[in-house]
């Protein structure tokens, strides 16, 4: 899968649109998940997702091979903007702001010290969190939100039920969840 993410990111480094198409077509699911888990919005979570391709076409070179595979930096990238959407819709609703002072402030996505240690410790939780899941759930999860597999090809390559597949990944998401907000209080 290596191999074949950083060719897709080759390529569209190279202005190929096609294979922008075929990351869509590929892993847009995945990542729509994803932001879908975090905003509880279906057309919030498809202006993050056309965000992050419009992004990725705009600067592919964002992305660089030696820090890590590229479906992990699509998710986080997802992860990071639906986050932020997701405070920008709180922000507002708190203070009643409108969109137009919103959208006259400055990039607030620019990472800082503070904002770096928090998600240094953040990835540091997650990763104690992920390895004190059990087996099972953490293997489903690995395929499906780091592998970009849907849930039939998880259960067509682990031999298992669909309901079986699906139980795991909402199971190991829940442990997470509870795991993470623990280690945060």
């Amino acid at each position: 899968m290596p191999r074949i993410e950083n060719e897709i990111w080759t390529r569209i480094k190279d202005g190929d649109s096609a294979a922008l198409a075929e990351l869509y077509d590929g892993f847009a699911a995945a990542m729509f998940s994803l932001s879908l888990e975090i905003l509880r919005d279906r057309w919030e979570a498809e202006e993050v997702i056309q965000d992050v391709f419009s992004y990725l076409w705009r600067k592919p070179e964002a992305f660089s091979p030696d820090k890590g595979k590229f479906s992990s930096w699509l998710l986080v990238l997802t992860r990071n903007r639906s986050i932020d959407r997701y405070r920008s819709r709180k922000r507002r609703v708190d203070r009643n702001e409108s969109d137009d002072i919103l959208s006259s402030r400055s990039d607030q996505t620019q990472p800082d010290a503070a904002g770096e240690a928090v998600s240094s410790d953040e990835r540091a939780h997650l990763r104690l969190a992920f390895s004190e899941l059990p087996e099972d759930q953490r293997k489903a999860l690995e395929l499906s939100y780091f592998g970009g597999m849907n849930h039939v090809e998880i259960a067509e390559l682990l031999d298992l039920s669909l309901g079986t597949v699906k139980s795991r990944i909402r199971l190991g998401v829940e442990k997470l969840r509870y795991s993470l907000t623990s280690l945060r209080t």
